[in-house]
């Protein structure tokens, strides 16, 4: 099928069933291009990650490697698609199984203790003893894998079409598998472990930290959009087929939506206020004190920059910032499975590469932000101590050394593929 102006159609160039993957793939190279830059910007993410590389390889050289495999193995697999299969054939199976063997190979070589560390982490992520300790590195990989939500979504439904063999484009997925209750779960699902992590985090603090509960509502507001969207969804899936409203829409469509709305800019906002002002420390609103003619003070806001910026230009904050802004509110948008309609197909997929793109600048500040911190350079100045949620007044993930990192401190892993 072609496309607009005559062009080849998204599924024709890239079907369906192989999107999750690439977008995946691309997500890898982005966590190494990101730590190259940390290392080319004098940084060391090593020490932030509180990990051991190996001494003789560059930390971002295995994640590389390992994205450069996948590309191939997708790459290959998309040609054979082309010249011998259908895109409902077990083709694009093959890839995710070539994947999945990629990470879990049992043998010593291609960079086993990068695969080790990475289920290690995985491993933590999924536990649910909220007593247990949240390192830095946790918190990375946990918010990485939130921009990741939907793209999950999309693996589940991908995996159905697959085994069931059926055509898959978007419009037939959607009538066939989004009216299970798996997709807002699978979605639901790096948002509740980082509600877990926040919870742990403010526990481990011997419930003192009033920052982790902040951060665990911005979480906890993802829920309300996940759910309402799958609301409309099954309501107006009902409505097209029995032609009726359902009995049970007692509170009205035009309500629902205007409540989706409603927590769609709630979670944008609050999101994208946490990244500048929390993780990424740029910007805080202080209350200052402003002396009177009757010797009053007045309470004033101020807003405050972070005076030490690691990186030289202060355009690169300014653009950062403005990125992060844009794309936090088509993301929260993306959330909602109700868009999920034909005429939107190319736009959700380019969204979702919008999103992973939007979370490597995040981890570069991020990490530069904690880089800065761990330094000990000055943060902003006028310290309130009254301010119960102040970054520098605060711990950020554990600065304990993980164990299991001193376990692989012998392993010798200097590998070529």
């Amino acid at each position: 099928m072609d496309g607009v102006l005559g062009l080849p159609s998204l599924q024709t160039i890239l079907p369906a069933t192989y999107r999750p993957i690439v977008v995946i793939c691309i997500g890898i190279w982005g966590w190494a291009f990101s730590l190259l830059i940390l290392i080319r910007s004098h940084m060391d993410p090593a020490s932030i990650l509180q990990i051991h590389p190996d001494k003789n390889v560059n930390l971002h050289n295995p994640i590389f490697a390992i994205a450069s495999v996948l590309t191939c193995i997708i790459t290959l697999n998309l040609w054979f698609c082309y010249h011998y299969g259908t895109p409902s054939s077990w083709f694009p199976l093959i890839t995710y199984l070539a994947a999945f063997i990629m990470i879990l190979w049992p043998g010593k070589g291609f960079y086993r203790k990068e695969r080790t560390r990475f289920l290690r982490v995985l491993r933590r992520l999924f536990s649910l003893n909220i007593f247990a300790p949240v390192f830095f590195s946790d918190i990375i990989l946990a918010d990485i894998l939130t921009s990741l939500s939907n793209v999950f979504g999309d693996l589940f439904t991908t995996l159905c079409v697959i085994l069931a063999g059926q055509d898959a484009t978007l419009e037939k997925t959607q009538v066939d598998y989004h009216r299970d209750v798996f997709l807002p779960i699978l979605i639901s699902i790096p948002y509740f472990i980082r509600l877990r992590q926040c919870t742990s985090e403010y526990i481990d603090s011997n419930r003192k930290t009033k920052r982790h509960l902040f951060n665990a509502l911005k979480y906890a507001s993802a829920f309300p959009v996940i759910l309402l969207s799958a609301a409309q969804k099954r309501a107006a899936m009902y409505v097209a087929e029995t032609g009726s409203v359902p009995k049970s829409w007692w509170i009205g469509e035009t309500n629902i939506f205007r409540l989706w709305m409603a927590f769609v800019f709630f979670n944008s906002m609050y999101s994208f206020w946490w990244d500048i002002s929390m993780d990424w420390n740029l910007v805080h609103i202080t209350q200052g004190g402003t002396g009177g003619k009757l010797g009053s003070v007045l309470s004033v806001p101020t807003v405050r920059i972070r005076r030490h910026l690691h990186f030289s230009q202060p355009m690169l904050y300014i653009l950062a910032t403005a990125i992060d802004f844009l794309l936090r509110t088509t993301w929260s948008m993306k959330l909602s499975s109700h868009l999920f309609v034909k005429k939107l197909e190319n736009s959700i997929f380019l969204v979702e590469l919008l999103e992973v793109i939007r979370r490597w600048i995040w981890v570069i500040f991020r990490m530069e932000s904690e880089w800065v911190k761990r330094n000990q350079i000055s943060l902003p100045s006028h310290r309130n101590d009254h301010d119960p949620i102040r970054m520098d007044l605060l711990d950020r993930g554990k600065l304990t050394p993980i164990s299991e990192e001193d376990d692989d401190g012998d392993d010798n892993d200097n590998q070529t593929i």
